[in-house]
């Protein structure tokens, strides 16, 4: 799992014209067989394919040997890390360095430990993870170092007030998620829960009305999903208020304003300032209602965080990544996008994909991502795609082309979300969807008692 750049993927990639490519889904129950599940048959193809589940199952037999192996060790603790399984992945990862593996799997399990312990918030114990993957060689970009190095002394998302409220939410115009914060306790901003981006981020233009600290000494760069570079800062929000949730020390990146300007549909310019991206949102359950146009956020404390034994919610890449299904086969990780109008496929992926048609159509409309690439595409016809216990069957579906180490089948975006209540819970790894009443969704602990404090980054 090791990672040389932080990737923003789906960050709010939007449509300058092509509606048909985002309205025609058609929502039915999934249906999944057990013989349409491909599996792997040992722990490295069982991350190959993504079935983290079946391989945090082998941790009994693997515990249980007598002569430890220090590759399937790293292996097991990688799905754990990839299954929000923290304890269990920091106990075996540093065992099979306690064998002293060969120096480049030495330099991956310890890059593994760093991921573990940013996901945990303990950012110098991930800097030291960090700077021994690189001693062992591993080249991992000096800015990402000193954005730890600056983090390593500071309380992240310390919580006051109300540990859940609901806020009103609009998701049209464009088709994204976006709600009024308060920063500073002063100054109110409309913000796009943009669950694809990697950091928080705000513009340079509010970071210097906001007289925002920089942390970093050498610019960081982000990739968005049509692979452009965008150069960015890190910084450090004071404060930042979801309705009566408050929160001190986020952590942002500083991106330059005409990076985080679209064109909608009738060509009116939509400006960004602020997108709240998954290194705050794991700290919460999150419920986006998009027929009532409500979310609310419920702050996770540490008695939350225990992965369902079913879930179906994990993370690669420091980015969320769900569970799901291709034309009824599975199963396949898609990056969770809220702040994508449009559900793709990953143009690199589909010879590993259970899809028929060899010869993609070109789509008439501009794709544009955050960073202002704008391009036209191919797209495939009649595709379903299918998560939780639902499929939407895609009248047309456009496609992008992955950068180096993704291998996700695509993204899930608004135009299959915004038919249902969508529940993305960190506490259970499991994102819900919850269509025409009620659902079994078992609510976090954390409505039912004070507040706590937030444990992970």
């Amino acid at each position: 799992m090791s990672i040389r750049k932080l990737t923003l993927g789906a960050t709010l990639t939007l449509l300058l014209g092509g509606c048909a490519l985002y309205n025609d889904v058609t929502i039915s129950n999934l249906t999944v067989l057990p013989t349409q599940i491909d599996r792997g048959s040992d722990l490295q193809s069982m991350l190959r394919k993504a079935d983290y589940l079946r391989a945090v199952e082998m941790m009994p037999v693997i515990d249980a040997r007598q002569s430890k192996n220090a590759s399937d060790l790293a292996l097991l603790g990688e799905a754990e890390l990839a299954a929000g399984r923290y304890d269990a992945a920091r106990r075996h990862l540093r065992a099979a360095l306690d064998l002293d593996p060969f120096r480049t799997t030495y330099a991956n399990i310890a890059w593994d430990l760093a991921q573990v312990e940013y996901m945990s918030n303990n950012f110098a114990s991930s800097l030291d993870w960090a700077q021994l993957a690189v001693s062992r060689g591993l080249n991992v970009k000096q800015w990402h170092l000193d954005y730890l190095a600056a983090l390593s002394d500071i309380e992240v998302y310390r919580a006051t007030g109300l540990p859940s409220d609901t806020l009103p939410m609009r998701a049209s115009r464009p088709d994204v998620p976006r709600i009024d914060v308060k920063i500073g306790k002063t100054h109110t901003v409309n913000a796009v829960i943009d669950s694809g981006a990697v950091l928080s981020i705000v513009s340079q233009r509010l970071a210097t009305q906001m007289n925002v600290k920089k942390v970093n000494r050498y610019p960081g760069i982000f990739y968005g999903l049509l692979g452009e570079p965008i150069d960015v800062d890190f910084g450090i929000l004071d404060s930042l208020e979801l309705g009566d949730i408050a929160l001190e020390n986020v952590p942002v990146a500083i991106m330059p304003d005409d990076k985080m300007r679209f064109l909608v549909n009738d060509k009116r310019e939509f400006r960004m300032d602020f997108l709240l991206g998954a290194n705050l949102l794991k700290e919460f359950r999150t419920e986006l209602d998009f027929a009532r146009g409500s979310v609310t956020f419920t702050r996770l404390t540490s008695a939350d965080r225990h992965p369902d034994a079913n879930q179906n919610l994990f993370i690669e890449g420091f980015r969320p990544m769900v569970r799901g299904t291709v034309n009824r086969r599975g199963w396949y990780m898609f990056v969770l996008d809220t702040g994508s109008e449009v559900t793709f496929l990953n143009e690199s992926e589909l010879p590993n994909l259970p899809i028929n048609q060899v010869t993609p159509h070109m789509h008439a409309a501009t794709l544009q991502g955050l960073g202002g690439a704008k391009k036209h595409g191919a797209k495939l016809e009649d595709i379903e795609l299918g998560l939780d216990k639902y499929a939407g069957l895609f009248k047309t579906v456009p496609m992008y082309a992955s950068g180096e180490g993704e291998h996700s089948a695509g993204i899930i975006g608004e135009n299959f979300l915004k038919n249902f209540k969508v529940v993305i819970d960190y506490g259970r790894m499991r994102v819900d969807l919850i269509r025409g009443g009620s659902a079994n969704v078992t609510p976090a602990s954390s409505t039912l008692r004070a507040a706590g404090s937030p444990s992970r980054e």
